[in-house]
């Protein structure tokens, strides 16, 4: 059960609103390194070893408790994580979490993530627990401050290295074949990039175009997440068949396990109650819906005289299983779309299930915004360093348009063009969709200013 409903509650939301927040930067001019490729975010080959990094992520709960799971501690981590980064202690976070944010470091340094959970995924369905994921969000906190007192220290090139080791973190969570791990995943590398923008802003940092360019699209994997989703909905609905009557005993018993599931799922996501067991049970009385089931049933390649056969619950819930199958496929082929080829986050008619499936279907265009997001901040970081390695050839100017840049700029993700930029009064603007960044640079013998976060993320601005 557990999974089933993580599968269908934690989904993103879209973008509510086209209105774009404006993140501020003040960044200082900054040459690439010679060679380009001398700082990378993820792990290179020679620093990997055989190995499998999941014991290694799950041994770090081994080494200190009291750090990772004590009230106090976690407190104390939430405020290092927001605070603004002057105020952060840096000297006393010198060796934060030791060896046991160390034992993250190795296991990022793996080579080949096993989970454990495929035989799990194929054989327990909605029972399946995934009690490994829960701490590994607290790990990637105490990943993050390390990451944030190792910037405010002008520790650049430990602090890569912990970014290497929190990106090569979520990409390993891309192989968890369930979307809610694929989505912690996402996470992970969301407050990676948190800090990695901080450490762009501070006053000497390198220049990470290339390491940023270099970064593969996506970073993170949702491919194994959905098809995990997708077999765990599999096992649940697999005793619905065209070929088997159910006794009335099996119906009710199935009928009541998928009510109840679906009823706390719609619980947990807000939504109101509903009697789905009334619904069905209506239905199934209603000789002209079980005649329009049963047709549709045989239209789709069931067996004439089997079907004739099914008790008309039965004919109910698997016409139900088929129309959810249909729209779930509709949702999951967006995997293979560009995003500004997603068109609605779900494809077909919500009426048609009448309530009792439409809860399990995956919101895959959902997670794939998610994803995009991630992209795009990375677009429109690499986009900040490109301005910063034209400035530092040119005298600390910023270029009067992007062609001037001399490098290459990556598009938006979400409408695969170019991001506009725009140079008023010295400073530069990016603009994406439902993204705004506000470029400064540095006076020298000036430090940035630092927002609550290190960069300064302003709510968007009212229209009119």
């Amino acid at each position: 059960m557990t999974a089933l409903l993580l599968m269908v509650l934690t989904a993103p939301a879209a973008d509510a609103s086209p209105a774009a927040p404006v993140t501020r930067l003040t960044v200082a001019p900054a040459a690439v390194a010679k060679p380009a490729l001398k700082y990378q975010l993820l792990p290179e080959v020679n620093e990997l070893k055989p190995g499998n990094p999941v014991q290694w992520y799950l041994r770090c709960f081994m080494e200190q408790r009291n750090f990772f799971f004590h009230k106090d501690s976690v407190a104390q981590r939430a405020q290092y994580q927001t605070m603004p980064l002057k105020e952060l202690p840096a000297e006393e976070l010198r060796n934060y979490g030791g060896s046991a944010l160390t034992q993250a470091d190795w296991a990022a340094r793996l080579d080949t993530p096993d989970w454990q959970a495929l035989d799990r995924v194929l054989t327990e369905g909605a029972d399946l627990r995934t009690p490994e994921l829960g701490p590994l969000k607290l790990l990637a906190a105490g990943l993050q401050v390390r990451f944030r007192g190792e910037v405010a220290r002008g520790d650049f090139d430990d602090a890569i290295r912990t970014a290497k080791t929190m990106f090569a973190f979520a990409r390993h969570l891309g192989e968890y074949p369930t979307s809610a791990a694929n989505r912690l995943g996402l996470a992970v590398a969301d407050m990676a990039l948190d800090a990695l923008t901080e450490l762009v802003e501070q006053p000497g940092s390198p220049n990470l175009y290339w390491a940023l360019t270099d970064l593969p699209v996506p970073l993170v994997e949702l491919r194994k997440g959905v098809q995990g989703d997708r077999t765990l909905a599999d096992t649940e609905l697999r005793a619905l068949r065209a070929d088997v009557a159910l006794s009335d005993a099996d119906l009710d018993e199935l009928l009541g396990r998928l009510s109840g599931r679906i009823g706390f799922a719609r619980e947990r996501a807000g939504k109101p109650p509903r009697n789905l067991r009334g619904v069905i049970t209506a239905r199934a009385k209603d000789a002209g819906a079980v005649a329009a089931a049963r047709t549709r049933l045989i239209d789709a390649g069931a067996g004439k005289n089997a079907v004739a056969g099914l008790p008309p619950l039965q004919a109910i819930l698997l016409d139900d299983k088929r129309a959810f199958e249909i729209r779930r496929d509709d949702e999951i082929k967006l995997l293979g779309l560009k995003l500004w080829e997603i068109d609605a986050p779900v494809v077909g008619n919500k009426d048609e299930l009448n309530g009792l499936f439409e809860d399990l279907l995956p919101r895959v265009g959902d997670s794939r915004r998610a994803q995009g997001r991630l992209e795009q901040r990375i677009a429109l970081l690499r986009h900040v360093e490109a301005l910063r390695l034209y400035a530092a050839a040119h005298g600390g100017k910023l270029p009067e348009k992007p062609a001037d840049v001399g490098v290459p700029l990556p598009v938006d993700p979400f409408t695969g063009k170019p991001i506009e930029y725009a140079l008023d009064h010295g400073a530069a603007t990016l603009a994406a969709r439902g993204a705004r960044y506000e470029i400064a640079l540095t006076k020298p013998g000036t430090e940035p200013p630092a927002g609550p976060s290190g960069a300064q993320t302003l709510p968007a601005p009212k229209k009119g």
